[in-house]
């Protein structure tokens, strides 16, 4: 993809502010979940019902977790769904930091590298994942799917599949208060937070909570967070998201919306938590609102 020089540095500028943002946050997350190597020890997962079906068993498949985070969906690959030492790629250093320590406390076999995702597609040689999975807020920090897009497409193998489970576009052009404030797509133009990456762990936590996920403890952590560091996010609408891996010549074999959202809690008012094996479920309880969407498409073999 080309880009004027100004743009460029624009995105650079933008990607290293979440950066900052991310580095503040994970350690806010993180202050609410306990023993989290001893969870993992015990073959525990953070995974829910949606990416457990569409990832299937990863025996014996080279798997890529693109904006990992701290590393616990990556993990879970390991220990639901049977992969070997999968590839988590993240910007932030302290993600990547616990996420490094994390499976090493655990005893799990995960690769974690700290580098921009733009950059790990530039600098990772063609066709070495059979599958690329990311996943719950990942979109949003993009600066541009058609870059996106593309990496992804260098990166998988012939025959190879990516897999997104994300938060659907629609529940972004709202913000908390259930206030009509944002595009449903900007473009690639940036909406800057001047507040930065929030608390959403302990944001989407019930009055009662014992446990973030089943065997998972739950603690309160860090109260009343504050980000010091602001964050630029990118409104991608469906059409930017799944236009672009078309384009990428990557083929759709799935597409689904769901009125739902897993773990995330995203309005402080009409939503009603839903108790499922895999955690807590957050449903709308106005007229029917989409909430997050899958989507997986394959790589061409070569002829």
């Amino acid at each position: 993809m080309s880009m004027t020089s100004s743009a460029s540095n624009n995105f650079i500028a933008a990607h290293e502010r979440n950066r900052a943002s991310w580095n503040e946050a994970t350690v806010a997350h993180n202050s609410h979940k306990i023993d989290q190597h001893l969870f993992f020890r015990n073959r525990g997962s953070t995974l829910y019902p949606e990416e457990k079906q569409l990832l299937g068993d990863l025996t014996g498949l080279k798997v890529c977790h693109l904006q990992c985070n701290s590393g616990q969906d990556t993990l879970s690959l390991v220990t639901k769904l049977n992969a070997h030492n999968p590839v988590g790629v993240d910007i932030s250093d302290n993600a990547i930091a616990f996420a490094t320590q994390l499976a090493k406390d655990a005893g799990i076999t995960a690769t974690f590298v700290r580098m921009d995702v733009f950059d790990y597609f530039d600098t990772t040689e063609p066709e070495q994942f059979d599958v690329v999975f990311a996943s719950y807020g990942a979109i949003n920090w993009l600066s541009s799917m058609k870059r996106y897009t593309a990496g992804v497409h260098k990166i998988l193998k012939p025959g190879g599949q990516y897999c997104l489970v994300e938060f659907h576009p629609t529940y972004f052009i709202f913000n908390e208060d259930l206030v009509h404030t944002y595009p449903y797509s900007s473009a690639g133009s940036e909406l800057n937070e001047p507040l930065g990456v929030g608390d959403y762990v302990a944001l989407s936590a019930t009055d009662d909570q014992t446990e973030v996920m089943p065997n998972l403890k739950y603690s309160k952590g860090i109260q009343d967070f504050k980000n010091p560091n602001p964050s630029t996010e990118f409104s991608w609408g469906l059409a930017d998201v799944v236009g672009s891996l078309a384009e990428t010549k990557l083929i759709i074999t799935h597409f689904k919306e769901y009125s739902y959202s897993n773990f995330f809690k995203m309005y402080k008012t009409n939503m009603t938590p839903e108790k499922i094996e895999e955690g807590t479920r957050w449903h709308f309880t106005g007229p029917m609102l989409p909430l997050m969407y899958s989507v997986t498409a394959t790589k061409p073999s070569h002829s």
